[in-house]
């Protein structure tokens, strides 16, 4: 399907690779906005001023601190805590990277934003503004639509796949992880019709969460019990 599933940057010391993107006191090309769960609380990203400091150069080395100075200065104010992490630890040479490397191209790509622990699917399209933080999933697609992606993720077929392999959290709550939403299976984008098509992303720009859940038995092509089926196992969820 073309579609990969990844997680955020975790920098080890969030506290000072993470803060609001005009404070942060290096070059501008060494800093990148950040979305985060708080950011999409709402169901849309509603970002709230955060970047991460980016220390790779785009073929994913290590920068050389003399070529940014006040990168340098930033991070050695800050050795000390950037040094005793375990990353920085196995490998001193290469103290000040983040646990995770950064890939800057992700920030201009649409993705869909998925955190990790959630009652009910919680996925937000991200039109291609931000990095994701480590608490966060995204997905992204070269072959299939990401609104009618989104569509299919917010419904009960989700859900379903989702509890079929994760283990349910105190509350009801389920762990969206990369683990679990790799086994989703979709059909090829080429075979989907038009009108299905114009069905799911009408039906996730809108926010319609019964209206996903149609298109997507569609997309399946469910029959009727399957359908009744599949909603009283989710009314069940729910009580």
């Amino acid at each position: 399907m073309d579609c990969k599933v990844g997680i955020g940057v975790a920098t080890g010391a969030d506290k000072i690779f993470i803060g609001q993107l005009e404070s942060l006191q290096v070059e501008p090309d060494r800093k990148l906005p950040l979305v985060t769960t708080k950011d999409i609380e709402t169901g849309t990203v509603q970002w709230k001023g955060l970047g991460v400091i980016n220390p790779f150069r785009d073929d994913g080395q290590l920068v050389d601190l003399v070529d940014y100075p006040m990168l340098s200065s930033y991070l050695e104010k800050h050795s000390e805590i950037v040094r005793k992490r375990n990353v920085a630890r196995k490998n001193p040479r290469n103290w000040f990277r983040t646990i995770d490397r950064i890939y800057p191209a992700l920030v201009n790509k649409p993705k869909l934003l998925i955190p990790d622990i959630k009652g009910e699917a919680h996925i937000v399209y991200e039109e291609g503004h931000f990095y994701p933080h480590h608490n966060l999933y995204f997905v992204t697609s070269r072959e299939w639509d990401l609104r009618a992606l989104q569509a299919v993720l917010l419904s009960s077929i989700t859900k379903l796949f989702i509890s079929t392999y994760s283990t349910q959290m105190r509350g009801g709550y389920l762990r969206f992880q990369a683990q679990y939403l790799r086994r989703i299976r979709l059909p090829k984008w080429q075979n989907v019709s038009d009108s299905l098509r114009d069905q799911l992303i009408d039906a996730a720009v809108a926010g319609d969460v019964g209206a996903c859940n149609q298109a997507a038995c569609d997309l399946y092509f469910l029959t009727t019990e399957e359908r009744h089926s599949l909603d009283n196992n989710g009314n069940r969820s729910h009580q």
